[in-house]
């Protein structure tokens, strides 16, 4: 049976992806690209907008309308949230909870017919085990989950609904995994959680195991919530350090640098805190890249609180950030309360990401004529190369002599700046592949 998959929303999704992939070619499936004609689907969905969720949807119609024959098993976290709008799509047989999800291909082969009930599902509780087993090569960055779940309840979000409380996964089990990445091809390891600031081991010496894995060359952090200030050290020693492969590049989340809106959004830091983190990081390791996710419209957030996490934004030294716009999610706490009209949101969100862009610019200027190390992805139809430095600035790379150079790490220097890319050339290879 040809299966496709298809993955929505964040790193700790694509890692499972994966796994279900494993789990799909042990079973026996020939698992083939979204796109191509298959048999069976598996959508990995996300709920963390309303649209996330239509996307879901019109990820499984699409396959349907390409495959009339085809069927579709649904998991994820608009799966377990909202598995009734699923199950009114013709040719949807299974809804598979978080708790499952990694047993998603062989659910298709135990129940044939489909798994609906009217049973509600529990949140799930399990930690994974060690989940990759294939040799299918890889030639991309890849995402290593280490922990799953979130009990911070942000009045905005509904990822705890989905994904239950904090819980992380055994070190033997994540470098067990780890392990079978490097062996399969990949360079660049992204680790990832659904809050990684809640896992219970010690982060930095986590990273420093995968460190030791021969042939892998770079290491990065997903996304993550502030936590002390001595971790985020001990991470910005491993940043500052060349000879270790862990990225100078973090991306730390805000949502707002107004005290009075973090605390109407029940965020645990404040923007002091976050201040300090900032200072800490640039201290040890003044190169380093940081971004960070801002939130504009979200109720309580007035012209003042919105000018405060402006000026916050252009004044700490981010390299970049992503902007949203606020939208109430039904079952937060959120929706109940009064937000500014949509259309101010949208503003305020438009005037932040001109912001935004302008602080790319800056970032990129400022290292202008600077030599990085840069891992090479996709090559262009002109011959230059997409690749992203350590300190994660896109970059265009001209010069590359090979034309089968994807996922080796080279050293590139920055030329100029272009709508937020840097143009970048070639100097040499800093690995010893063929």
């Amino acid at each position: 049976m040809r299966l496709s998959i298809f993955t929505l929303g964040c790193r700790v999704n694509q890692y499972e992806s994966l796994a279900i992939s494993d789990s799909a070619e042990r079973a026996g499936f020939e698992v083939v690209g979204w796109g191509e004609r298959a048999d069976a689907a598996v959508v990995n969905s996300c709920s963390l907008t309303l649209l996330a969720e239509a996307k879901t949807r019109s990820a499984i119609r699409n396959f349907l309308r390409r495959n009339p024959d085809g069927v579709v098993a649904v998991c994820g976290c608009c799966a377990q949230t909202n598995p009734e709008s699923l199950k009114k799509i013709p040719g949807v047989k299974w809804i598979i909870p978080n708790g499952k999800k990694l047993e998603a291909a062989l659910e298709i082969l135990r129940n044939p017919g489909g798994n609906f009930s009217n049973e509600k599902f529990s949140l799930p509780k399990n930690n994974d085990p060690a989940s990759l087993f294939s040799r299918s090569p890889i030639d991309d960055r890849v995402n290593l989950k280490i922990q799953d779940g979130c009990d911070n309840a942000c009045s905005y979000c509904i990822i705890p609904r989905a994904r239950g409380l904090p819980r992380s996964r055994k070190v033997s089990d994540i470098l067990s995994d780890a392990r079978n990445l490097v062996s399969r091809g990949a360079r660049e390891i992204v680790i990832a959680g659904i809050n990684i600031a809640k896992f219970d081991g010690n982060l930095a010496k986590l990273i420093d195991s995968i460190a030791e894995i021969p042939k892998i060359k770079r290491i990065r952090l997903g996304s993550v919530e502030p936590f002390s200030e001595v971790k985020f050290s001990e991470l910005a020693k491993r940043m500052a350090d060349p000879s270790h492969p862990f990225a100078p590049h973090l991306h730390i989340s805000a949502q707002s640098f107004s005290n009075a809106v973090l605390k109407a959004m029940r965020r645990k830091e404040s923007s002091e805190n976050f201040r300090r983190i900032l200072d800490g990081i640039f201290e040890i390791c003044p190169d380093a890249g940081i971004g960070t996710d801002v939130i504009c419209g979200h109720p309580g957030e007035g012209i003042s609180e919105f000018e405060e996490t402006r000026e916050a934004l252009a004044r700490w030294g981010f390299a970049y950030a992503h902007v949203f716009t606020f939208s109430p999610r039904e079952k937060t706490f959120a929706a109940s309360l009064s937000a500014p009209p949509a259309w101010e949101a949208k503003k305020r969100s438009s005037n932040l990401r001109i912001l935004a862009k302008s602080l790319r610019k800056t970032f990129i200027e400022n290292r202008l004529g600077k030599t990085l190390p840069a891992l090479l992805e996709k090559r262009f139809p002109d011959g230059k190369y997409a690749a992203h430095t350590d300190n994660y600035i896109e970059s265009a790379v001209s010069g590359v002599p090979d034309e089968n150079a994807k996922n080796r790490l080279a050293s590139v220097r920055i030329s100029s700046e272009k709508n937020g890319i840097a143009e970048c050339e070639f100097e040499k290879f800093l690995d010893s592949e063929i």
